[in-house]
């Protein structure tokens, strides 16, 4: 019998919703779709798969069909993001194989961030001089939104760093 599970995961946390899916499949089960802030999962081999989370910037057949000839599989997506499958052969489920490639997806991740984040404080500013109640709304969703994803900046330009002291 498959199981429902209501949890969110903020936009920065990808890293943790896949390590969530990873710990659901060692539980023996294993992810069949996804929704908004809703998992559904079918009962399988412990551990058989290992998930991954992408945010796309476009939606990329070649992409997803070099992916799938990797043995990569498309269990859903979710607006921008893409969940993804692969049998587990014992070595790390890793999609980005280099530096940049990494910073590439923190830039996509944290671009969303940043133009949500904004425009709730553009909103929030306007509704304020407008004097609308829920002002206030908008301008703490958008304060927390930016400094929710201050650590992924922060690690972003860290990486970059490192990265351009390797040069």
């Amino acid at each position: 019998m498959n199981k429902v599970v209501h949890k969110a995961f903020l936009l920065w946390d990808w890293e943790k919703e896949a390590a969530w899916l990873n710990e659901m499949s060692r539980q023996g089960w294993q992810l069949k779709r996804v929704g908004w802030c809703s998992y559904e999962f079918e009962p399988g081999e412990p551990g058989r798969w290992q998930y991954q989370l992408e945010m796309l910037q476009k939606d990329d057949p070649d992409y997803l069909a070099f992916l799938e000839d990797t043995g990569i599989q498309v269990v859903g997506r979710l607006f921008s993001w893409v969940y993804l499958r692969r049998e587990n052969d014992g070595t790390p489920f890793e999609l980005f194989s280099d530096t940049d490639s990494i910073l590439r997806h923190m830039d996509r991740v944290l671009t969303v961030c940043y133009v949500i984040g904004g425009v709730n404080l553009f909103l929030g500013g306007t509704n304020l001089i407008g004097g609308f109640p829920h002002s206030l709304l908008n301008l703490g969703l958008g304060v927390l939104i930016c400094l929710g994803a201050l650590p992924l900046a922060l690690r972003r330009h860290k990486l970059a760093r490192r990265r351009q002291m390797q040069e």
